[in-house]
């Protein structure tokens, strides 16, 4: 077990992320790369779908025939795809998401407590708990993300009903400008509101593998706990935001210019070559690929340094620790004792006899006379 720390700041948090990070590397990027890899093949079969597809009716508007028919055969076939894969592509997203994170954070666990894992033991683990992890950033998702895009669509609507009747009524000028900023001000607070909601459940997965709960007793052990470090780990986020940003530009870039190199002559013409657009795109998801690998683990590490940072500060986890290091956890309750009349536990120091203390035997301290009881005779006073 790892030794327990005292309370942490951000930057010991990140410093000691970073620490469990490169001595475990190998593990937690094998344990980071399957997610990553389907997550490309998903994500970029779809992309490398639906750019080519635009791409081709581009194409099709550019000719001088009348090909009004082949657009909209082209138009909906890309609609069928799109509807594929809200209804295929994102849940299976979720559930690889769902799968790695597991993984991730049971991993980082074991590692925390300065205990041995595997890649295999950790996707064990995730796959033994299929339905609480899944159950879990289904639940994220739709408390951050579906429930606010609805709230705020239909206020979004309801704004636009509202303009449409003042535009009736020929006050529509007066208005516009202030619906206009309405707008932008209900965008913008979507967007914090989302973040704020995902913060509170960030520590679910630390929560749900730390103290085997479930997904929703997971979430509601996270918005407890994220209470007060919520700013610190948005900060941890934008953070590692950056970085994965600087990283895909690191990857993405010189890749892309050795394309445009190479296939120069597709840049001098009038309209680029869709093999060209295809190797770009590819070239992109490449990089993707390989910042899943190296980025993922740190939050799932961050996050479960958060959540052992804030059990100390909110209820002395670093002293449980301790004690359980100790052999403290259990104690043992001394076993009663039968009276006769009723069942009375025997003293925990009854084996000692303490200076001055009553003698327990006689109901009086060592060497006086034992008080004759009430209502009873003297034997030799009655000359019985």
């Amino acid at each position: 077990m790892a030794v327990a720390t005292p309370p942490l700041t951000l930057g010991e948090i990140l410093d000691r992320t970073v620490q469990l990070y490169r001595r475990n590397f190998l593990l937690l990027a094998g344990i980071a790369t399957p997610a990553a890899a389907l997550t490309s093949l998903v994500s970029g079969s779809f992309v490398l779908f639906f750019s080519q597809q635009i791409f081709a009716l581009g194409q099709l508007g550019q000719g001088s025939k009348d090909n009004t028919q082949a657009a909209t055969e082209a138009g909906m076939f890309f609609g069928l795809a799109f509807v594929l894969f809200i209804l295929v592509g994102i849940p299976l997203l979720l559930v690889t998401f769902a799968m790695s994170l597991g993984a991730l954070n049971y991993a980082s666990f074991h590692l925390n407590q300065g205990e041995k894992v595997t890649v295999l033991e950790s996707y064990k683990y995730a796959f033994s708990h299929f339905w609480r992890h899944v159950g879990i950033i289904f639940l994220q998702s739709l408390l951050s993300a579906v429930v606010p895009y609805f709230v705020f669509g239909a206020l979004i609507v309801i704004g636009a009903i509202l303009f449409t009747v003042v535009q009736k009524t020929g006050g529509a000028n007066a208005v516009a400008a202030l619906l206009a900023i309405f707008f932008v001000l209900l965008i913008v607070a979507f967007f914090v509101v989302c973040v704020l909601l995902w913060l509170r459940f960030s520590l679910a997965y630390a929560a749900s593998i730390a103290e085997n709960k479930k997904a929703w007793q997971s979430l509601k052990r996270s918005n407890q706990l994220s209470r007060g470090t919520r700013g610190r780990i948005f900060v941890m986020f934008l953070l590692v935001g950056i970085m994965t940003f600087v990283i895909s530009l690191a990857l993405a870039i010189p890749i892309d210019i050795v394309i445009a190199v190479v296939m120069k002559s597709s840049l001098t013409s009038s309209h680029p070559s869709p093999l060209f657009l295809t190797l770009i795109q590819a070239a992109n998801l490449v990089a993707g690929f390989l910042v899943r690998i190296f980025v993922s683990p740190i939050y799932a590490t961050a996050l479960l340094l958060f959540y052992n940072d804030q059990r100390t500060r909110q209820e002395g986890y670093d002293i449980e620790q301790l004690m359980s290091r100790a052999g403290w956890s259990e104690f043992e309750t001394p076993a009663p004792i039968d009276t006769g009349a009723q069942n009375v536990r025997q003293p925990l120091f009854s084996g000692f006899a303490l200076p001055g203390a009553p003698d327990q035997s006689h109901g009086s301290l060592p060497g006086a006379t034992p008080a004759t009881p009430s209502g009873s005779t003297d034997a030799e006073g009655t000359g019985a």
